[in-house]
């Protein structure tokens, strides 16, 4: 399997960003990444500038954000109205071919850095009817975090120290998540940057809050594709959307360090299945290989609850089924979390 690291949740000059697309992707690839997804607000008007920007594959999609209820609408090619109710733009986006992702669903902080775009209504959460594609939820959104504990006389202090303002994703969040997995709704996770490169102005001139290159070091979703990204543009794209529809992934928080090496995988024989299948315990029990390649704590969660605890890698049977994931943690932050394998009888 190729590691492609990437990042989506990214605002231009086309909406409330400071960037151009062109600098935005050479951002992403001094930063590492190999795949962007661009998604202003309630626009497309950067379709026509998606490509391969030298080693940066950029998609460019919308993010429908009436006053709540923020939705990042992929592989569309009409926008998609904010004046809808949730449900019926869900539908409509299912319902024109694409797929989506609820935003920063649990936000809970009003102040005068942002405003509060929580999902209001968590029974919401898929589309009306079955499309066979699957719905994404943000389990964390950087800026959102970053944003929430912001007050006026810590404001000089959190830009200084950004990883102060940081908690992880909420307990509610996750817990939704689990949830849904469990209920059958088969449903991806994905970590957000929500980049804008803010201007705002300061006693020393215009002052950019957290500036593109430095954001996509934070959060980064690395999606586990069969091989290489494909040079040719629709392909590649396709790519990225499959294996990120289907949970082919895992998420790792760089501030703590980079873990491009992670296993995660179940297999029996020489049979293999990754996050994002489903694997069947009728011919036996599965063996579970989990390594991330360096010293950390490192958690196999089981229907939202601690199944087995190590440090750096573990290796154990399963005969339950049921819904696995992994967490990994080094110091007080999130560091790597993974989609889940959904193990079946």
């Amino acid at each position: 399997m190729h590691i492609s690291p990437g990042a989506l949740h990214i605002h231009t000059h086309y909406s409330d960003g400071s960037g151009n697309i062109p600098d935005i992707a050479y951002a992403a690839q001094q930063a590492g990444l190999e795949w962007i997804i661009i998604t202003d607000h309630d626009t497309l008007e950067g379709r026509n500038e998606q490509g391969w920007y030298d080693r940066v594959l950029t998609l460019v999609d919308q993010e429908i954000t009436p006053f709540h209820n923020h939705f990042l609408a992929l592989n569309l090619e009409q926008v998609i109205s904010s004046t809808l109710p949730p449900q019926q733009f869900i539908d409509q986006t299912y319902d024109a071919g694409g797929f989506g992702i609820i935003a920063h669903p649990d936000e809970q902080k009003y102040n005068d850095f942002k405003g509060i775009y929580r999902w209001d209504d968590w029974n919401v959460n898929s589309p009306t009817r079955s499309t066979g594609r699957s719905m994404g939820i943000e389990l964390w959104n950087f800026m959102s975090d970053w944003g929430e504990s912001l007050t006026p006389r810590n404001k000089e202090w959190r830009f200084a120290f950004p990883k102060r303002g940081l908690i992880g994703p909420s307990k509610a969040t996750i817990e939704w998540w689990d949830a849904l997995n469990m209920a059958g709704k088969r449903t991806f996770g994905v970590w957000g940057v929500d980049a804008h490169a803010f201007l705002r102005p300061s006693p020393f001139g215009r002052l950019q809050v957290f500036p593109y290159r430095w954001t996509f070091g934070t959060l980064t979703t690395y999606l586990w594709l069969p091989e290489r990204l494909s040079n040719n543009f629709t392909s590649a794209m396709r790519m990225i959307y499959g294996a990120l529809a289907q949970g082919r992934s895992y998420m790792v928080n760089r501030l703590e360090g980079d873990c491009p090496n992670f296993e995660f995988f179940g297999f029996r024989g020489a049979e293999r299945w990754f996050a994002g299948d489903i694997a069947s315990l009728r011919q036996g029990p599965l063996t579970v290989k989990i390594d991330l390649g360096v010293n950390a704590t490192v958690r196999l969660i089981h229907n939202g609850q601690v199944k087995l605890q190590g440090n750096r890698a573990l290796l154990t049977t399963i005969n339950e089924s049921g819904v696995y994931r992994v967490e990994a943690s080094k110091k007080t932050l999130p560091w790597v979390f993974s989609n889940p394998l959904y193990v079946t009888r």
